[in-house]
């Protein structure tokens, strides 16, 4: 009888399966390094060009937002590491990552723990063709009608896979293959898991909760360091900070701040201001937290959410 592998944590604090020992573990863990601060100057020199050579050529070094003013305070790009998004239920969090996925620019592996990868397409298939998501599902279109649509929404994301991992945990093995295999040929790609909290939970370790979240938020981070490409993560909001929001409004752990590089809250704007166009909701995208530029910044959005549409409306 062959022995079923189980999951724990590795040395690291990822969450990983456990071999029995005629599978032993090959690879070795990496050491630290000591960098005597000359030897920076060469890479600072690559960074550099790179960096003249993108802005010269109007050419985005990495995958964007695709909302011109979160590109702007996030430095241009998504830069490499683990991203936080947080909401409460209903705003949008879902069809705003899924929104930068289909709008990034570069190929995007989109891992989801929550909802059918059915259910994701039509949320594209209404963004991208201007259908409401209800005409989508009512039976109104005809088969052939509601099959172009979608066509029409697969062509507009020629880069973006989805990674089923409702029904099994999606490994970090698993999920760094499979975005190599999304990015292809290609220098960037951008990983997006939603949620966290969903995607840790499936990883069925012996952990509490504030230890396992701790492992994912650990293994993603991790992930994003092995392919050097941003991973945005959805996470859910404590009670305490369901409406307020802030820089510590994500349930079960602190890394959720401590760690990422950016740190991003949807909350509907109860404040007002100017309205939105009638039939869409007011929303502020709170920055809280930002390693790549000012952190503080709230932008003004207007989400269509029967087309889950984002549509960037400045700076609040």
């Amino acid at each position: 009888m062959t022995e079923r592998p189980h999951r724990t944590t590795a040395g690291n604090g990822a969450l990983s399966e456990r071999r029995p020992p005629s599978a032993p573990e090959t690879d070795a863990a990496p050491a630290p390094r000591l960098l005597p601060l000359g030897q920076l100057l060469g890479a600072w020199e690559s960074e550099a060009q790179a960096a003249f050579d993108a802005r010269t050529k109007g050419v985005a070094r990495g995958p964007v937002s695709g909302l011109a003013s979160l590109d702007e305070a996030l430095g241009g790009v998504l830069h490499p590491g683990l991203h936080i998004v947080h909401g409460g239920p209903g705003a949008g969090k879902t069809a705003l990552a899924l929104q930068m996925a289909g709008t990034c620019g570069v190929p995007c592996l989109y891992v989801t723990a929550e909802m059918r990868p059915l259910e994701l397409l039509r949320r594209i298939t209404a963004r991208v063709t201007g259908t409401y998501l209800g005409r989508l599902k009512s039976g109104e279109l005809t088969p052939a009608d509601s099959l172009a649509k979608a066509r029409q929404a697969i062509q507009s994301v020629p880069g973006l896979a989805l990674a089923d991992a409702c029904d099994a945990f999606a490994a970090p093995d698993w999920l760094r293959e499979a975005a190599v295999a999304v990015r292809g040929d290609g220098r960037h790609v951008l990983v997006v898991v939603d949620s966290v909290h969903s995607w840790s939970e499936a990883s069925g370790v012996d952990l509490p909760e504030y230890d396992r979240l701790n492992a994912a938020i650990g293994a993603l981070r991790a992930l994003a360091g092995q392919l050097g490409c941003p991973v945005l993560g959805i996470a859910e909001r404590n009670r305490a900070s369901m409406t307020g929001g802030g820089l510590n409004a994500s349930a079960g752990s602190r890394r959720f701040e401590y760690t990422g590089e950016s740190v991003l809250g949807l909350s509907v704007d109860e404040k007002g201001g100017t309205p939105p166009p009638v039939g869409e909701t007011p929303v502020v995208l709170h920055v809280a937290k930002n390693r790549n530029g000012a952190a503080g910044k709230r932008l003004r959005l207007a989400f269509a959410g029967a087309l889950q549409r984002f549509t960037d409306l400045g700076t609040a």
